[in-house]
């Protein structure tokens, strides 16, 4: 598994530097030229292969990469490509975070760095990485034994009922970037039609929080169901990687969320015994 989200994550890092790449250059076109994307001049910066187009056609090569590395992780064949509104770039962002990690490493003894005070020092040796050259890495694969630790690490948990903001100067405990695609999933979902269950969850979601909560805004009542939403969404990826995996499956999580009495079944996900049949 780590050779396969090695590079994975080499093709998730490609897409993501091309999109940064391609808001930059709208960014600078609205800054500098407005938003008339029709006067003529601006046709070298906006179509071609030296363009935003060519730009766009590149992301468009990283996606279908990142596609070919899913099919060697069984998740994605077996579930996530049968959703709508998931694609390769939110479920390869799934699948490095919830399969694996690197870990920085000393340069001097190949013990593991650790942040302190805003730097990287090895516990090992003591030695700061600070001027020792470019940081080494070692992939190893990560476990969530329950479905709160994997909601926590992605920043989908709350502290005294609110979900934690970042602080200037404290470390955070989670994910900004799993809290990202949680974000972008969400979104993907809020944009599919009526009969799509992630979608029908959420229009239910708004309409319990519209009736109970008449004082929130139409924004407030949609991030709260988003949430929701996209909690359900994690669980279910948990649970269908923990049934792949073959390991023990705990947590109410589908009464914890949405005040079921019964469990709700990953949607899109056949039977374990079928995938197995099929992978």
């Amino acid at each position: 598994m780590t050779t396969e989200t090695t590079i994975l994550r080499m093709r998730v890092k490609d897409y993501e530097e091309l999109t940064k790449v391609i808001a930059q250059k709208k960014q600078r076109l609205i800054s500098f030229y407005g938003i008339d994307e029709a006067d003529p001049k601006l046709d070298p910066l906006l179509n071609g292969e030296r363009g935003i187009e060519g730009l766009e056609t590149l992301k468009g090569r990283a996606s279908r990469d990142i596609e070919r590395e899913l099919r060697n992780i069984d998740i994605w064949p077996l579930w996530l490509e049968k959703i709508p509104g998931i694609g390769p770039a939110i479920a390869g962002g799934l699948v490095l975070l919830y399969y694996s990690k690197n870990v920085a490493i000393c340069q001097k003894c190949g013990g593991d760095l650790e942040k302190i005070d805003g730097g990287l020092k090895c516990k090992t040796c003591g030695a700061e990485a600070k001027a020792n050259g470019v940081l080494k890495y070692r992939a190893e694969l990560r476990d969530f034994p329950n479905i709160s630790k994997w909601w926590a690490f992605m920043g989908m948990h709350t502290v005294d009922g609110v979900m934690p903001k970042r602080k200037k100067g404290v470390v955070v405990n989670w994910s900004t970037k799993g809290r990202t695609l949680c974000y972008l999933a969400g979104e993907q979902f809020n944009r599919q039609t009526e009969d799509h269950p992630y979608k029908a969850i959420m229009l239910e979601k708004k309409r319990k929080y519209a009736l109970k909560h008449p004082d929130w805004t139409k924004g407030h009542i949609h991030n709260a169901a988003r949430h929701d939403t996209t909690k359900l969404f994690l669980a279910h990826f948990w649970v269908v990687a923990r049934e792949i995996d073959e390991l023990p499956v705990t947590d109410p999580y589908a009464g914890a969320i949405l005040g079921h009495t019964g469990i709700i079944r990953p949607f899109y996900w056949d039977e374990p015994e079928k995938a197995k049949k099929k992978a």
